[in-house]
């Protein structure tokens, strides 16, 4: 029949294989840039909790001596007992010396908590918590393990402390 236009059954069954093609090879894109964003979400807010911990514990340990003998050392570190700093603090405002005591515990599933003691404020020093453990080296050094996993992405660092201020 000359005079009819339209198209026959196999250029459509072509025409609709390249478009299911092409659908496929978007969606896969677009889910390779769905798990990317993901991902760099999740390491962005692990590294933003480590670095919180950090801002607070450089402080606490720049104004503190090195814990008591708490029996947390390399062979055997502490993870549920807390790490109780003390020493002394000077404010602007009040230039006397007064007594300083900070302390971080981990509630073994999700929290790193800091409580200053003169204050009893609570706060969370790092959320998303999956290992916490500490102990004191031979040399009054203070090692602090640390790991915040996010999602399905897991950072961890070690941190070492020296006390700088004498027992």
């Amino acid at each position: 029949m000359k005079g009819q236009n339209g198209y026959t059954l196999v250029e459509l069954i072509i025409a609709v294989a390249i478009g299911a093609l092409l659908m496929s090879a978007l969606t896969s894109v677009l889910l390779t840039s769905w798990r990317a964003a993901t991902i760099a979400s999740s390491r962005v807010e692990a590294s933003s909790q480590i670095r919180n911990f950090e801002y607070f514990a450089y402080d606490d340990f720049a104004r503190s001596a090195a814990p008591s003998d708490t029996g947390c050392v390399p062979s055997s570190p502490c993870t549920t007992q807390p790490l109780v700093l003390s020493g002394l603090q000077v404010s602007n405002s009040t230039p006397v010396p007064a007594s300083f005591q900070v302390s971080y515990a981990w509630d073994g599933s999700n929290f790193l908590d800091r409580t200053v003691a003169t204050t009893d404020a609570t706060g969370h020093a790092a959320t998303n918590v999956t290992a916490f453990s500490w102990f004191v080296d031979t040399n009054a050094t203070v090692v602090v393990s640390l790991t915040v996993t996010v999602q399905a992405y897991s950072e961890s660092q070690t941190f070492r402390f020296d006390p700088r201020m004498n027992p």
